[in-house]
């Protein structure tokens, strides 16, 4: 089909876009194309979620909730592991190929009247404004817009007025785009607080970066949460997810891994009690619902019938929570890890962190430009792990070479390292 033909085309030319530094004349930049194609984030109500970690956790369990209660919305989060469709939903359903063209020629028309190209734009940009401009033309009640890994230089951040900001855990990330201290990236982040806007944050916030936030909300004339936190129980903890008490709810199931997801779920319902103090219509048997029924795609993603949990923690916070939550679960024997990194300066640490609950690691090359080889993983376990390590000569080995591997059929398989080993892997399984 032509329509088809022109979708492979366009996606191939928005992927091969060249990459760049988010910078705060980007954002303005963008900003400018928003009003050239009518300004369509005037016309949204936009949850803003930004972060170092759990932006897509939260983006994806506050996206259900709202569902639930037969909300239209829009959601927004980036990159997707396996289709770039996904990256733009409504009410859980992507875009289709023919709203991707049609906007993109939109898009491409404006630019070209104001003397640009269609190089003038990164792959991020192009997805952003595509969303945008498609959740406005769908006439979405919400849109939930993930930030990418700017802070104030962030493209989504071109949005004027948001109507609400919701903070998930701030970390020193692994590329050090929003500062090289705490302090430093809490301020960059604080920055997106617009007047008017309502905030929340995550509640196991640095108290030096919630401070940060909470003194830009109250200085730009934003509304800081005053609601009380809701109380989440952990009552157990295992691959297949969570067992909580949420205030006086007892057993409510959260289908997603990792303790810190408790954390992510606060933000959460936080962001629910804001908006039924506002008058949305969001009651509490819905919202458990919602919850209990909740899957995130390549996010601590446990798939039972193999035993193997994918995750794309690529940063220190990230690992560290995977492998806290291994710990907690006293699995009968250590996982092997299928593990493709970015190289980065924490790439080291990282490998040190997996090699302390790993039984063996599989060493696969992410596809990606900044990939770390899996030779050089290689190298940097025998020299300074006393782990096993086999590399994987194409992701599509990299499971097959872990069942091999490992110590029991009972033993779990994680594959985790970069959202490009998982969509490598992917891919591979798929086809």
């Amino acid at each position: 089909m032509a329509g088809r033909e022109d979708y492979r085309k366009i996606n191939k030319k928005i992927t091969e876009a060249k990459a760049v530094k988010p910078a705060l004349a980007r954002v303005g930049m963008i900003r400018e194309i928003l009003s050239w194609l009518g300004n369509p984030d005037k016309r949204l109500r936009i949850i803003h979620i930004a972060g170092t970690n759990g932006k897509g956790s939260t983006g994806t369990m506050l996206k259900s909730v709202l569902c639930e209660s037969k909300y239209h919305v829009g959601h927004f989060s980036a990159p997707a592991i396996q289709d770039d469709l996904m990256m733009i939903t409504i009410d859980g359903q992507p875009i289709d190929q023919k709203d991707v063209v049609k906007i993109v020629h939109e898009i491409t028309f404006q630019i070209k009247k104001h003397d640009g190209d269609f190089s003038l734009l990164s792959t991020f940009e192009w997805w952003v404004l595509i969303a945008l401009v498609y959740f406005a033309q769908q006439d979405t009640q919400f849109v939930i817009l993930e930030e990418g890994p700017g802070g104030s230089n962030d493209v989504t951040n071109a949005v004027r007025s948001p109507y609400l900001i919701a903070y998930t855990k701030i970390s020193l990330d692994n590329v050090c785009l929003t500062g090289s201290t705490l302090q430093q990236v809490a301020t960059e982040y604080a920055k997106i607080i617009k007047a008017g806007s309502l905030v929340v944050s995550y509640p196991g916030q640095d108290y030096d970066v919630q401070k940060i936030l909470h003194e830009k909300s109250q200085a730009v004339g934003a509304f800081w949460n005053p609601y009380p936190l809701p109380k989440i129980t952990i009552l157990s903890s295992a691959p297949r997810g969570l067992s909580l008490k949420i205030d006086d709810i007892p057993n409510i199931h959260l289908p997603l891994a990792g303790a810190y997801q408790a954390s992510n779920l606060s933000t959460v319902l936080q962001i629910v009690t804001f908006l039924q103090q506002k008058g949305f219509q969001l009651s509490t048997d819905r919202t458990m619902a919602a919850l209990s029924n909740v899957s995130i795609t390549g996010r601590m993603e446990y798939v039972a019938d193999r035993n193997i949990l994918y995750d794309g923690a690529s940063n220190l916070d990230g690992i560290s929570g995977l492998r806290d939550s291994i710990k907690a679960w006293h699995l009968p024997f250590k996982p092997v890890f299928v593990l493709g990194l970015l190289d980065d300066r924490n790439a080291h640490e990282i490998i040190d962190i997996v090699a302390s609950v790993a039984s063996t690691i599989i060493a696969v090359t992410p596809e990606a430009r900044d990939g770390m080889t899996a030779e050089a993983m290689a190298s940097y376990c025998l020299h300074n792990t006393n782990i096993d390590v086999e590399i994987a000569d194409d992701p599509g080995a990299a499971v097959q070479l872990a069942r091999k591997y490992r110590d029991s059929s009972d033993a779990l398989i994680v594959v985790t390292g970069s959202i490009y080993t998982l969509r490598a892997i992917f891919n591979e399984e798929e086809g």
